[in-house]
């Protein structure tokens, strides 16, 4: 059939070359021993995707991702599941298991130690944003950076998302998933605060701190940018002060 013939002619940014476009048939011939599908990042540019809070778990350990700047290219997606038996998989959706079956087993069980042991906080942050998100988890994919935002398996990108709304589409807002880095000294501060005092009111300061942030490290735009300026600046008052 016509899509068939035209898959293997489709050509794709991706993280493994800067300078030249790739197939998927040439990303199934680099792809890891240990990697069962195709992954990918829509993105505004490729710079943009290039700095991705999503793509750490998968630059450290070695895993190419397809980046996908033009807007149809997420619509490609919806028709296109899969190429040569490999799944299509969004790096910004669902959650993320790299390695060896091993690997994924031991990874998911330690994330679910974690997240049982900061079950309070994360129910507190949860409650606090209620009317932005649907769900706060401690993240797999995130290495260096704080926080990021995720959608659903069927969720659409925010890019997608914003591009209906522009065209008139009507698209809903979607609420996203707040994933939170375990092992970031934002997360240890903010577990410290909440022990030591859970009706301290910069707990709620700090959760939309970190909500914001993620809206901004993805590209989207934030509801309320004068608030968020001046939670930035009350913080950075705070930080400057001399201690007692």
């Amino acid at each position: 059939n016509s899509k068939a013939k035209l898959l293997p002619l489709l050509l794709f940014e991706a993280s493994a070359d800067t300078e030249k476009l790739t197939t998927l048939a040439g990303y199934v011939e680099r792809m890891r021993d240990d990697q069962e599908a195709i992954y990918y990042l829509v993105g505004e540019s490729r710079e943009a995707a290039e700095r991705s809070p999503h793509l750490e778990a998968f630059s450290d350990k070695g895993y190419e991702v397809l980046y996908l700047t033009d807007p149809l290219d997420e619509l490609v997606t919806q028709v296109v599941s899969e190429f040569e038996g490999k799944k299509l998989v969004s790096v910004g959706k669902g959650d993320v298991e790299l390695g060896s079956k091993e690997e994924r087993e031991e990874a998911a069980k330690e994330r679910q130690e974690r997240e049982e042991a900061s079950a309070d906080l994360l129910g507190f942050v949860q409650r606090t944003l209620d009317e932005q998100i649907k769900e706060v988890r401690l993240s797999s994919r995130l290495k260096s950076s704080p926080v990021c935002l995720v959608g659903g398996e069927h969720d659409l990108s925010p890019q997608l998302e914003r591009l209906l709304q522009r065209s008139g589409g009507g698209a809903p807002r979607q609420k996203r998933i707040m994933e939170l880095n375990p092992d970031h000294p934002i997360f240890a501060q903010l577990s410290a605060r909440f022990e030591a005092d859970r009706d301290d009111p910069l707990l709620v300061d700090y959760a939309r701190l970190l909500f914001g942030q993620g809206l901004l490290a993805e590209g989207s735009p934030l509801p309320d940018p004068a608030a968020f300026a001046g939670l930035v600046a009350d913080l950075m008052v705070r930080c400057g002060a001399p201690a007692a």
